[in-house]
C-alpha cells in the first residue's frame, strides 16, 4: 500500500513537472514531450554556425536559416510532419552554408545592398508547364519557361522565389495537394540542378485546389487552374526593368476597425504604385484587400471589398491613375499569407495588394 502511494505521488510531481514548464524549440512552444530527430540535429548545426567564423561574414544565412527553422516547428505543431522535415532540412543546409563562409570558405557571389528605404516587391511569374497526368516530371521542352525565372533570379542576386504548385478541382483533395507540392518542389530543382540557383533562395508550396483564378465550371476556367507560379520578393530598384508578368507591391495599410478610410501616413506607399504605373503607362492594375481570419467570413470579404475599393479610388482622384487601368477584389480571409494562430501572423494577413500587368519593357 505504501509503495503504490510512493508511486502514485512521484507519478503526480512528474505530471505537475511537464505540465507546469514549457520547453521551446526555435521561439516555439513544444505541445508534447518528446519531438523528431531533425528538431536536436537542426539545433546542434545551427548552434555550431553561430560559434563558427561564418557567423561574422554571413549573419543573414544564419537568420534565414533560423527563421526557416521556426516555420519547421510551427508546421510540425499543425500536424505537416513532411512540410516541417523539408523546412528543417533546408534550415540545416543554410546554416552548413554560414559556416563556411569568410576567407577562403564557400561563399556565394558579393551581392550588391538595396538601396536604403527601397521597398521590396513581389514578381509573379507564372509558368507555362503542362505535366502527364499524375506526373511531376517537367518535360525538356518547358526549360525556357523555366531559364526565364532562373534570368530574372540572377539579375537580381539578392532575391528568393516560393514556387507555387496549383490545381483545379478535379480529384480528391488531398492527393491534389501533394501532387501540387511535388510538381512545385520538380520546378526548384531544375532551378538549381540545371540553373545554377541557390537552393537557400528557393522553396516550393503546393497549394492544391485551394486557390483557384478561374471558373472550375469551364474546361477552360480548369486549365488556367493548373498552373505553376514563381513568386519572386526582390527590390524595386531604380531602372528597375519588369518581366512581362505581374508585379505585386504590397500596402502596409493599417485601417481602424470597420473602416475602409486611408490614413495620411501611409500616403507614400500609394504614392509609389501610381508613380511606378506611371512610369509603365501601358500596364493595368488589380487592388485587392485581405482580412485575417477574426469574424465572419461574409463580413470580412465585403470589408476588404471595401478596402481594396478605397485604394482604388485613391489612385484615380489623388493621383490621376485612369480608372480603366484599375479594378478592386476583396477576397476576405482566404488567400492567407501566414497562420492566423499568432497576433503577428493574423496582422501579415490583414493587407492590401496591388497586382500590376506588365509589359516587356525593352533595355
Amino acid at each position: 500500500m505504501k509503495s503504490n502511494f510512493c508511486l502514485t505521488g512521484m507519478m503526480f510531481m512528474v505530471l505537475l513537472l511537464c505540465t507546469s514548464c514549457t520547453t521551446y524549440h526555435f521561439g516555439v512552444a513544444n505541445r508534447a514531450a518528446t519531438v523528431p530527430d531533425d528538431f536536436g540535429q537542426t539545433e546542434a548545426v545551427l548552434a555550431r554556425a553561430e560559434q563558427s567564423q561564418g557567423a561574422r561574414y554571413c549573419p543573414d544565412k544564419i537568420a534565414q536559416a533560423k527563421e526557416l527553422a521556426r516555420r519547421g516547428a510551427e508546421v510540425y505543431w499543425a500536424c505537416q510532419n513532411t512540410e516541417s522535415s523539408r523546412l528543417l532540412a533546408e534550415a540545416r543546409q543554410l546554416a552548413e552554408e554560414a559556416e563556411r563562409c569568410g576567407p577562403g570558405g564557400a561563399t556565394a557571389a558579393p551581392v550588391e545592398p538595396p538601396v536604403a528605404g527601397s521597398p521590396l516587391i513581389k514578381v509573379c511569374m507564372p509558368l507555362n508547364i503542362e505535366f502527364e497526368i499524375d506526373s511531376a516530371e517537367i518535360l525538356p521542352k518547358y526549360d525556357l519557361d523555366i531559364a526565364k525565372v532562373a534570368d530574372f533570379m540572377k539579375e537580381h542576386p539578392s532575391s528568393t522565389a516560393v514556387i507555387e504548385g496549383h490545381t483545379d478541382n478535379v480529384g480528391a483533395k488531398d492527393h491534389n495537394l501533394k501532387l501540387s507540392q511535388q510538381r512545385a518542389e520538380s520546378v526548384v530543382n531544375s532551378l538549381v540542378d540545371k540553373f545554377g540557383i541557390e537552393r537557400s533562395r528557393l522553396s516550393a508550396k503546393g497549394y492544391g485546389l485551394s486557390q483557384p483564378i478561374a471558373d472550375n465550371a469551364t474546361e477552360e476556367g480548369k486549365q488556367k487552374n493548373r498552373r505553376i507560379e514563381a513568386i519572386i520578393d526582390c527590390v524595386l530598384e531604380k531602372n528597375f526593368v519588369p518581366p512581362p508578368v505581374k508585379v505585386c507591391i504590397p500596402l502596409m495599410i493599417d485601417f481602424d476597425t470597420d473602416s475602409a478610410q486611408i490614413k495620411a501616413k501611409y500616403e507614400s506607399q500609394i504614392a509609389r504604385v501610381a508613380d511606378f504605373m506611371k512610369e509603365y503607362p501601358e500596364t493595368t492594375a488589380l487592388v485587392a484587400g485581405h482580412t485575417d481570419d477574426v469574424g465572419n467570413p461574409g463580413y470580412n470579404m465585403k470589408l476588404s471589398q471595401r478596402r481594396a475599393e478605397s485604394v482604388m479610388n485613391h489612385l484615380i482622384t489623388a493621383y490621376g491613375i485612369d480608372k480603366s487601368r484599375l479594378s478592386a477584389e476583396g477576397y476576405g480571409d482566404t488567400r492567407r499569407l501566414e497562420y492566423n494562430t499568432s497576433a503577428e501572423g493574423r496582422k501579415k494577413n490583414r493587407r492590401v495588394e496591388v497586382w500590376v500587368d506588365c509589359v516587356l519593357v525593352k533595355r
